[in-house]
């Protein structure tokens, strides 16, 4: 009778002791299943925010640089501004880009006053060249470039925003007029040369300030009385 009874008070143990694993598990499943659903949204939150477009472009922006570095001396002490070449043949007034082709990248060192051109499809270096940012002088003084700024994007006020980042990068333009571009979906910030005369001081221009010069993209209108158009894309903030 005694040993009856212990062996029914084991089976019991036994039961509660498996039913306790079964809800450990279930509740080890739930919370899983909850641990992936925020880390999902919080994966899609940091990949739309412009926080993680920045870090990309910064990550980017070193893989490219460290590239660079193994086949030139590069400077150490700044991190360059990098544009891509999207008309090559629009450039090829400057003699730095005689030999350049559409996705070649160039690398701004404003400290250092030098600039590289690189080709990633065969990691190869095309020009180095010295650059002059910033630099006062009598034809930059007397004769600055006029600049028409157009909003590419649908976000108030960024026009303004971006004239206060040239003026922080570099000199020898004229803002004469802001307005709003007739598509408010650029993506990157480009520059127009209206004047084939003042191609090369132009191209300097797009150079200091990270940008591609483009031709006047479809739809969009020519400024009158201006040297260089602007459009500035959602790659400002």
């Amino acid at each position: 009778m005694a040993i009856s009874i212990l062996t029914q008070l084991s089976s019991k143990k036994r039961r509660a002791i498996s039913i306790f694993f079964i809800l450990l598990l279930i509740v080890g499943l739930l919370y899983g299943v909850f641990r992936f659903v925020q880390l999902s949204k919080e994966v899609k939150r940091f990949r739309s925010s412009p926080q993680a477009s920045a870090e990309l472009a910064k990550e980017e922006v070193t893989k490219l640089v460290a590239k660079v570095a193994t086949l030139i001396a590069v400077p150490q002490d700044e991190i360059p501004t990098v544009a891509t070449v999207s008309d090559s043949e629009k450039l090829k007034a400057n003699a730095f880009f005689i030999n350049a082709k559409n996705g070649d990248k160039v690398l701004i060192y404003t400290n250092a006053k030098k600039a590289v051109l690189y080709r990633p499809d065969e990691q190869k270096i095309i020009e180095v060249g010295p650059i002059s940012i910033g630099t006062p002088s009598a034809t930059v003084a007397t004769s600055p470039l006029t600049v028409v700024l157009y909003n590419g994007t649908s976000k108030t006020g960024l026009t303004k925003t971006y004239e206060t980042k040239m003026k922080g990068k570099t000199n020898g333009f004229t803002i004469i007029d802001r307005d709003n571009a007739k598509k408010s979906d650029y993506d990157k910030t480009v520059l127009v040369v209206l004047q084939s005369s003042l191609e090369k001081k132009a191209t300097e221009l797009a150079m200091a300030l990270g940008v591609a010069v483009v031709s006047l993209p479809q739809g969009e209108q020519a400024p009158k009385d201006a040297d260089v158009l602007i459009i500035v894309g959602s790659d400002i903030q």
